[in-house]
């Protein structure tokens, strides 16, 4: 009798969209990490909160309330190199269909202002497997093409 394995291995998705905006990487970093300002830029956050203090740092957890239908999470600075990068991984989500979820912000210099990459990593977990390339992948696709135009739109 020969037996049927199944072999189950998560594979990231990865959406990745870059803007040149007329602002100095330390204006545009400073803005995008401001936990008041989030819900301006971030299409799929209504506002956020910063677990400790004003200032994010390695370590730091931040509490983003999901807009609509998107769900609430934690996430925690993995990395944080101001100006230039950060990274936020998932620490906990209710209702969030992934193992894993990262966001990563990197802003270079350029002549005349600075470049923003917003890039976004998850591994689809559950039901969520079957539903991402029809609902799931849509979703975050549209917000981060969103959230690019709106730090368009702020700093023009």
């Amino acid at each position: 009798m020969r037996r049927r394995r199944v072999y189950r291995r998560g594979v990231s998705v990865v959406f990745e969209q870059a803007i040149a905006v007329g602002a100095s990487p330390k204006e545009v970093f400073a803005f995008l990490h401001a936990p008041d300002r989030r819900g301006e830029w971030d299409a799929v956050v209504d506002g956020a909160r910063l677990e400790g203090g004003e200032v994010p740092a390695v370590g730091t957890r931040l509490h983003l309330h999901g807009r609509r239908t998107a769900p609430s999470w934690v996430g925690e600075y993995a990395e944080l190199d101001p100006p230039r990068r950060s990274v936020l991984r998932l620490v906990e989500g209710v209702g969030m269909p992934f193992s894993a979820f990262s966001q990563t912000i990197t802003v270079t210099a350029r002549k005349g202002g600075s470049t923003v990459v917003l890039r976004v990593e998850y591994e689809p977990r559950g039901v969520a497997r079957l539903l991402e390339p029809v609902v799931v992948r849509p979703r975050l696709a549209t917000a981060t093409r969103k959230s690019i135009a709106n730090i368009a739109q702020r700093f023009g």
